[in-house]
């Protein structure tokens, strides 16, 4: 059977394209895959055991069958609305066009029982590491599965952190100048601690799964993809 398979970040880069095809028998596993974008795509054979693959906008293991599967993506390394019911917590969650609406954020996650809120805020610095005069940060996503983890890790939180009133995630793509903010993430409490200990958990965890990949830009146009080696 062919399967379609979406890249996004570096691999769209090497493969020359965001989308691509290869053909796999009709038991084939996400082993299968691998190995089939390998011999399709040489540049990408020594990325894909870094690369998480998506089916049907969840990552799955190696053993994983894509017969059915309507959408299929390999993912490199990354880099909604307030709820109905009054006692719920407040939940802001999603990918956003810059510049990010820092206080229009804080204010729908807000309400009058809460004493505390803690913000992580993002931005875009002039240099990364070993790299010198940056000026850019590129961010593209794989949106819908974005869209739906930012979702989930926000319930998530909220169910590890049952003193949390509010909780905004909120993350950048497109072209990011220095000074542009890249992430949000505010969790309100009616006290200090467990606003605190609540964000860097939400924080971490949009770190570790969230399919958002970065690439660095500097003056003179050389760039490279975090995460993945150097060409």
């Amino acid at each position: 059977m062919e399967i379609e398979v979406r890249l996004f970040g570096g691999l769209a880069e090497r493969a020359g394209g965001q989308r691509t095809r290869v053909e796999v028998a009709d038991d084939a596993t996400v082993a299968d895959l691998r190995s089939a974008l390998a011999a399709k795509h040489p540049p990408l054979a020594p990325l894909l055991a870094r690369v998480n693959v998506a089916v049907d906008l969840e990552v799955v293991d190696e053993r994983h069958p894509l017969a059915g599967a309507r959408e299929v993506a390999a993912l490199p390394p990354v880099a909604g609305g307030a709820a109905d019911d009054h006692d719920a917590p407040r939940v802001l969650t999603g990918l956003r066009r810059p510049p990010l609406a820092v206080e229009d954020a804080l204010a729908t996650i807000a309400t009058p029982d809460v004493g505390a809120t803690a913000v992580f805020l993002g931005t875009v610095r002039d240099h990364a590491g070993d790299l010198d005069d940056v000026v850019r940060l590129d961010y593209s996503a794989y949106e819908a599965m974005a869209e739906k983890v930012l979702a989930d890790l926000a319930a998530e939180v909220v169910r590890d952190h049952p003193s949390v009133r509010g909780i905004a995630l909120l993350h950048s793509v497109g072209a990011l100048p220095v000074g542009a903010h890249t992430i949000l993430v505010a969790c309100t409490s009616p006290h200090r601690t467990a606003a605190f200990a609540a964000c860097e958990d939400a924080l971490e965890r949009v770190k570790d799964r969230v399919p958002v990949f970065k690439r660095e830009v500097t003056g003179d146009g050389a760039h490279r993809w975090v995460g993945l080696p150097d060409a």
